[in-house]
């Protein structure tokens, strides 16, 4: 699954629609399931300027996480500190030869698609359009993995299967 245009904004659109009865539920979720990733975030809470560019990104990756795994029909990995902070450095440096050719542009998606214009000062939307993009790459790669591993035990066990036959 590759999350495109057009699942980046009903993200967007819903996140923007949460109830604190949702928000809360998703923010619980994402800090159980994805424990380092919410350490790193939580920290730009702790000026409450950025209040509402933390409460965005919270939502908007405990909705991409949940939305992977319902489409997906897989259950996602915890990343490790480590990885989000090297894709997140990969991304915000633009040296997609590290991460790959697919995520060139992923900044530009998440400003165009995620954000509102003028929604977020520079700092906030220059942190969500990187700590955003990394996630996704993160939830791609895993999917990605994920999908490669079950077509790999599929043919293997249509191999055992065969040889089993004769």
């Amino acid at each position: 699954m590759k999350f495109g245009v057009s699942e980046l904004k009903y993200i967007s659109k819903e996140v923007r629609s949460f109830d604190s009865k949702q928000a809360t539920a998703f923010s619980a979720m994402l800090h159980r399931r994805q424990s380092d990733f919410c350490q790193i975030i939580d920290e730009v809470n702790l000026d409450p300027r950025c209040t509402r560019a933390h409460r965005f990104c919270t939502m908007f990756c405990a909705l991409a996480f949940a939305y992977a795994e319902r489409c997906s029909g897989y259950r996602l990995s915890s990343y490790p500190k480590d990885s989000i902070q090297e894709a997140a450095g990969f991304i915000a440096r633009g040296e997609e030869a590290k991460t790959g050719k697919g995520t060139f542009g992923y900044r530009e998606r998440v400003s165009r698609h995620v954000l509102r214009k003028d929604e977020f000062d520079e700092h906030d939307t220059a942190w969500l359009c990187t700590t955003i993009s990394a996630f996704v790459f993160l939830v791609e790669a895993d999917l990605e993995a994920k999908h490669k591993d079950r077509s790999h035990n599929k043919w293997l066990h249509r191999i055992a299967n065969r040889s089993g036959d004769r």
